[in-house]
């Protein structure tokens, strides 16, 4: 069996095997934790986005800059919405003001869900994007464009929704946008232009179909690997899970509700709207986590696990699943030319 026919039995069903990948990866991981397997999460990381990466081009780039209405509605998602979404959330559930102080394990917790709600795109949108046929050129733009920006929101957001200002490291953004920006689109371009420069465009056609089917494979990768390192706390804090559970869920299911709805309202073209709603509900759980774990301990970090790996990653899932299943999300048939305000589809 050849990894293109692997990659389509899991696209065919990838409900199944996402929830095979992860609940191995919890039974491994309890039976034997394998601290080290956290050394594959870059090589996971980058089989899973360079594909995206491979269509990117200037023109398609310009385009994005050209039509800036998709981008800034991801901003205003990011920077605005879903701050005050987690906070009103958080509130709901907590029955209670959050102005106390920060002690006791509940308001841990919730600390840790606000600092997921400011945090910007996460960097699987691109992946996501890609495996939907969306804007990846887009997509990248949104998560690179979000993570700046974050240098300067997360500690406003804090300060207004926590009263205690969280320092935002420089390096460690710069960081991840190496990882999910800068490292796949070099090795994309330089994959591209080998091809290219040896076998010509048509030969690069067939196999870029090839290479896009290895992104499948590494998201599968992802889900065992993120198992895995998480199964002690997954299996041990059960109550903690299911306190968290309903604002998590509640928080990614309204944006990614909101900002469909807010796509076809502005009637965006298919591809620019799925980049928007995906670029507006994932977010970077790796940076939410590792900015907890300095400004609120543990506890905050174990909310971010549950509202990530938990919560965001099936919602984001099933949400894949739904639209590669559903005829009727073909955009074909339910994004017309007159609709998408005549941009041709298959171009970007």
């Amino acid at each position: 069996m050849t990894i293109t026919q692997i990659s389509n039995g899991i696209r065919q069903n990838l409900g199944t095997c996402s929830f095979t990948a992860f609940a191995s990866g919890i039974l491994i991981g309890w039976v034997q934790p394998l601290p080290a397997i956290k050394l594959l999460l870059p090589i996971a990381c980058v089989l899973m986005l360079f594909p995206a990466y491979l269509d990117i081009t200037r023109e398609r780039l310009a385009y994005v800059y050209s039509r800036p209405l998709p981008l800034l509605l991801a901003l205003f998602f990011n920077a605005l919405v879903s701050p005050a979404l987690m906070f009103g959330l958080t509130e709901l559930f907590a029955a209670g003001p959050l102005a106390g102080p920060a002690t006791g394990p509940d308001t841990g917790l919730t600390l840790g869900l606000l600092l997921f709600g400011m945090i910007p795109a996460g960097g699987m949108g691109p992946a996501y994007t890609g495996m939907l046929d969306g804007n990846v050129n887009l997509s990248v733009t949104i998560s690179a464009v979000s993570l700046l920006l974050s240098l300067g929101l997360v500690p406003l957001w804090s300060w207004v929704l926590i009263g205690k200002i969280v320092q935002v490291p420089v390096l460690l953004i710069l960081k991840y946008l190496l990882l999910i920006v800068f490292l796949p689109a070099v090795i994309a371009l330089l994959i591209r232009r080998g091809l290219m420069k040896k076998f010509g465009r048509p030969a690069f056609e067939e196999m870029k179909h090839f290479l896009q089917s290895i992104s499948v494979i590494g998201l599968m990768m992802m889900l065992l690997i993120i198992s895995v390192l998480n199964a002690s706390f997954i299996v041990e804090s059960a109550v903690h899970i299911l306190d968290m559970v309903m604002p998590a869920v509640s928080f990614s299911l309204l944006l990614l509700v909101t900002a469909t709805v807010m796509g076809l309202a502005f009637r965006l073209p298919y591809k620019d709207r799925i980049a928007l709603t995906i670029g507006a509900t994932t977010k970077n759980t790796a940076i939410a986590m590792a900015l907890a774990m300095t400004a609120f301990s543990g506890q905050g970090a174990v909310s971010i696990a549950i509202a990530g790996p938990l919560v965001q990653l099936p919602v984001m899932l099933c949400y894949m699943n739904v639209l590669q299943k559903a005829s009727v999300w073909n955009k074909e048939q339910l994004y017309s030319p007159q609709l998408s305000r005549g941009v041709d589809h298959e171009k970007y």
